[in-house]
């Protein structure tokens, strides 16, 4: 059975590919004169911001609370998959 640690580095995240994408979708959108939801723009940078700087914030968090980063919970806190999912919903309601 697999760790969370080597399920997580498995597929690393492209911030670049993400952003690329983003902005493709935006030059589309202006092209068909759709109307933009920012709800959507939000989540997406969101889940960008969450998956670099999210695990970094995270361990800060984990050592206050005396939490083992190398632990399990300290692994799915730290995780870029966990992170990028709270900073997308984060960014859904903003």
């Amino acid at each position: 059975m697999k760790s969370i640690e080597e399920i997580v580095n498995e597929t690393p995240i492209n911030e670049g590919l993400l952003y690329d994408e983003m902005i493709q979708k935006l030059q589309e959108a202006k092209e068909n004169n759709t109307p933009i939801d920012e709800g959507i723009i939000g989540a997406i940078a969101g889940g960008m911001l969450g998956a670099t700087v999210g695990p970094k914030l995270m361990q800060a968090v984990c050592k206050a609370l005396g939490v083992d980063v190398k632990g399990t919970f300290g692994s799915l806190l730290t995780s870029k998959l966990v992170m990028s999912s709270v900073g997308t919903a984060m960014g859904w309601r903003l």
